[in-house]
């Protein structure tokens, strides 16, 4: 990972391996409850969470982790290596690695449905979870589900690039597309400027590897009731935050989602998909007051 002047660095990093892939995690802060920040997909590393960690580590403890993919992490080119199961197992082991028995997960994107996963099956673990522009199998089809990713395709415009043979011909292209469409926003150039670099440190071999990894999700499209069934087993208290103009994961997936669990859905007008970071004022806020009313109280 490209080194970055940092105003303000963790109090301790380290990394676990599994299966011999490296984990790089970071804990900032003091305080409970603990908070643990999921990574998103492996395009982006933790430093998509600059705007909490400050924030946040004033009052709490925060771990982040750089998924197995991207930053400090190991990059694995097996699909196997990106499973769903892997990714829960990660958050666990890093929990035990930071002595964090319980937290409250906040998660976005392929990492709120991994979070979701997380506290179906280690109720045990998770305080409350927050879960912002979530990938799911409820709702409707994302704009990418019109366009094979295994084929080639006679098009390589808008969504035709969320393809593995254009990965290989033109991954920074790929790149700066799916960035310009994570930050719809206006005046978004920084946090695109930011996300881009931040894609390129990886490469177009892992997110093929992790695209092809067996998937829950992609099994439980076909399957309603079973999804429906995972949401219903959370016990924890639960947000969900969309915003109305995600262009990634479409807002009926997030009104999906509060449906099933009976849980209060936050819509963001005008909102993109990474809220956190567009919207990092509003969405602190909104943290802090569900850990303070609903989880705390």
């Amino acid at each position: 990972m490209s080194e970055e002047r940092r105003a303000f660095p963790p109090d301790r990093e380290g990394h676990i391996s599994r299966s011999g892939v490296r984990l790089h995690y970071e804990v900032s802060g003091v305080g409970d409850p603990p908070l643990l920040f999921l990574p998103a997909w492996d395009i982006v590393h933790a430093r998509t969470w600059k705007f909490q960690v400050p924030y946040f580590a004033r009052r709490h403890r925060v771990v982040t982790v750089d998924p197995r993919g991207n930053g400090r992490s190991g990059r694995p080119t097996s699909p196997e290596a990106y499973t769903e199961a892997e990714h829960v197992r990660d958050a666990i082991d890093v929990m035990d690695e930071a002595g964090i028995a319980r937290a409250v997960v906040v998660a976005f994107s392929r990492g709120a449905w991994h979070a979701a996963l997380l506290a179906a099956q280690h109720p045990d673990r998770v305080l409350g979870m927050v879960l912002a522009g979530s990938s799911s199998p409820l709702g409707g089809p994302s704009a990418r589900a019109a366009y094979p990713f295994d084929e080639v395709l006679p098009t390589g415009e808008s969504w035709a690039k969320y393809n593995r043979h254009y990965w290989r011909r033109d991954y920074r292209g790929f790149v700066e597309f799916f960035i310009s469409r994570v930050f719809t926003e206006p005046h978004s150039t920084k946090h695109i400027e930011d996300a881009v670099g931040w894609g390129l440190e990886t490469t177009a071999d892992v997110l093929t590897a992790s695209e092809a990894a067996p998937r829950q999700l992609a099994r439980l499209r076909e399957d309603q009731e079973a999804a429906r069934a995972v949401y219903r087993s959370i016990r924890c208290p639960l947000l969900i935050v969309h915003g109305s103009d995600d262009a990634i994961v479409p807002w009926s997936r997030g009104a999906a989602i509060a449906e099933v669990t009976g849980a209060p859905l936050v819509t963001i007008a005008g909102g993109g998909h990474h809220l956190f970071a567009r919207e990092p004022v509003r969405m602190n806020l909104l943290l802090r007051e569900f850990i303070d009313r609903r989880v705390i109280a």
